[in-house]
């Protein structure tokens, strides 16, 4: 297991990723997909259970459910054993699509590209 949880920022200025260090989490929740602008959000709690500061981070990508980023969350803080930092990965959106099968070798080329949930906002209380 890393030691930092990496997650990349999209939309937030001055604020490319959070970094967050694993051995501090202690529960990982789904949050509510619920709302005017269909996000989802998954809220860390860090610290001891006395006094835990909740970090809370909203993905733009209304077809991601909350079971999907709390995945993404959990592969990420399971993968990189022995590393420093492990990067949350945002869940598919749109999948990648390829050409139709002609029979050809070689090159596949993509006519649809895959696109992933971007975080685009964190909130720390």
């Amino acid at each position: 297991m890393a030691k930092f949880l990496k997650i990349p920022l999209s939309g937030v200025a001055n604020t490319p990723y959070q970094l967050v260090g694993i051995e501090s989490i202690v529960t990982v929740v789904p949050g509510d997909a619920a709302g005017a602008n269909l996000t989802t959000a998954v809220t860390i709690q860090t610290g001891k259970p006395a006094g835990a500061a909740t970090i809370t981070f909203t993905a733009n990508a209304a077809p991601v459910t909350a079971g999907d980023l709390l995945k993404a969350f959990n592969d990420a803080i399971a993968a990189n054993p022995g590393g420093i930092v492990s990067t949350v990965v945002g869940p598919v959106t749109v999948a990648q699509v390829p050409l139709a099968q002609s029979g050809g070798q070689g090159r596949q080329p993509i006519t649809t590209a895959q696109v992933n949930a971007l975080f685009t906002a964190v909130a720390i209380a």
